[in-house]
């Protein structure tokens, strides 16, 4: 793994731990009660802050079982791995930490 790649693995690590921290607060105060004011039906809104959290962790597990064991690997699966990264690390433009360098 190069050194941009750590890089970005560790970017995009952060970025996923926020979502998931963010999701799961959002379903626990869902579950409260929280945004009942604002007319949002608390079983909608959970459900929406469970697909938050399924969608971070599904993006966790492929980060780690189908890209980074790629990495650095020579040949036409080393640069897809690279390019997957890329991609990922790519809905994250204009993030704080993101790096334009790293666009796919």
């Amino acid at each position: 793994m190069t050194p941009d790649q750590a890089a970005m693995v560790d970017f995009l690590r952060g970025r996923y731990a926020e979502k998931l921290a963010s999701a799961q607060s959002m379903d626990k105060a869902f579950r409260l009660g929280v945004g009942a004011d604002l007319g949002l039906k608390p079983s909608d809104a959970a459900g929406a802050a469970r697909s938050g959290i399924h969608a971070a962790e599904s993006r966790t597990r492929f980060l780690d079982e189908t890209v980074i064991p790629y990495l650095g690997t020579a040949g036409p699966t080393g640069r897809i791995a690279d390019i997957q990264l890329r991609i990922l690390a790519d809905e994250h433009q204009g993030a704080r930490g993101y790096d334009e360098a790293w666009r796919p």
